[in-house]
């Protein structure tokens, strides 16, 4: 299988890694000239709970740099969830017929890609590790996890099943015929976390000490999951069991202490985790929130549903993208103040 990876960040710099030193020679874009050269002038090198490698595929800044007659089965987008749709407009020449746009995102993605290239061209997959660029061409991956992959929207087909085998190579997969239930499951973490992680300008450890923080990722949590059972979305487990973090607006005391002491433990077992759209922001790039809180606001929207903890949170990511707030754990407490009023 002739494959490309588009993006060379964490996720995809762990994944080329992994492929290349299994003997597999996927076609390499960074979508960063610095990165490109990077990568010529010293290779690329992994780090893993395990182990330490570098490898020395050859990286192209664009796919426009790729030699004319190259064509291929399937293109992992592995870059930021707002530029994967520009990624997928450029690979497009360059696919085989019945060849699949994979996309391995933070956030919903591929209902736009879907929109853009056609239901049949489009894969999903979610990475359930973490993957962290510490420079240009040395990347580290962060913790266990599978890949889930599957069609979107359709049973398991073979080629799903042929990916799947080969992407064997870099981590376990799960290769899912729900794979709209898995995305819903991660995003309900994702925009938790990543997003109030950004708000806050904290770790994860030091977000979820505060109970404001844990009342917040309750909050927007609870809106996710409502959203996606009113779509009539049944949700996958991925790391865990999607309702354990659940809470009901009208539990009870006794059930709302419990959940806060899960989220309590998993601000603990993960607390150095540092949010993704964070360092976007320190970087001064813009953020996925789009394509997670955003996004559930937009769903919630055309079904008519009121998400004000996600509505509230992609605005205050916004006002952040343009210089009107800071990164700050006191607005958290906005936030929760804000949809008390509603």
């Amino acid at each position: 299988m002739d494959l490309l990876i588009q993006g060379i960040g964490g996720i995809g710099g762990v994944l080329a890694g992994e492929l290349w030193r299994a003997g597999l020679r996927p076609t390499l874009v960074t979508g960063n000239v610095d990165i490109a050269r990077a990568m010529g002038e010293r290779g690329l090198t992994v780090k893993t709970p395990s182990r330490s490698f570098a490898v020395h595929p050859p990286a192209y800044a664009q796919v426009s740099d790729i030699p004319s007659e190259r064509r291929f089965d399937a293109v992992l987008l592995t870059t930021k969830a707002n530029t994967a749709l520009d990624a997928a407009r450029q690979a497009l020449p360059r696919l085989k017929e019945g060849a699949c746009v994979v996309s391995l995102h933070n956030g919903i993605v591929e209902d736009d890609l879907a929109a853009e290239l056609g239901t049949e061209r489009v894969m999903s997959a979610i990475v359930g590790w973490g993957g962290t660029m510490h420079a240009p061409g040395v990347v580290e991956r962060t913790g266990p996890g599978k890949i889930h992959l599957g069609e979107l929207d359709r049973p398991v087909s073979e080629r799903a099943r042929v990916l799947g085998r080969l992407l064997q190579a870099a981590s376990p997969v799960d290769v899912n015929d729900n794979m709209r239930g898995v995305l819903w499951s991660k995003l309900a973490i994702n925009a938790a976390i990543t997003s109030l992680g950004a708000l806050a300008g904290r770790s994860l450890g030091e977000l979820l000490k505060a109970r404001v923080a844990r009342q917040a990722f309750l909050g927007v949590y609870a809106e996710v999951l409502d959203t996606a059972w009113a779509l009539g979305v049944v949700l996958e487990p991925v790391a865990a069991r999607p309702e354990l973090f659940y809470l009901a607006k009208d539990a009870s005391w006794a059930r709302r202490l419990v959940k806060d002491s899960l989220v309590r433990v998993v601000g603990h077992k993960y607390r150095r985790l540092r949010s993704s759209m964070l360092q976007s922001l320190e970087r001064g790039r813009p953020t996925e929130v789009d394509f997670l809180n955003g996004y559930v606001l937009r769903k919630a929207t055309e079904l008519g549903r009121q998400v004000p903890y996600n509505r509230a949170v992609t605005r205050m990511i916004h006002e952040i993208e343009n210089g009107q707030r800071q990164s700050d754990p006191r607005n958290l407490k906005e936030l929760v103040e804000l949809v008390e009023e509603v």
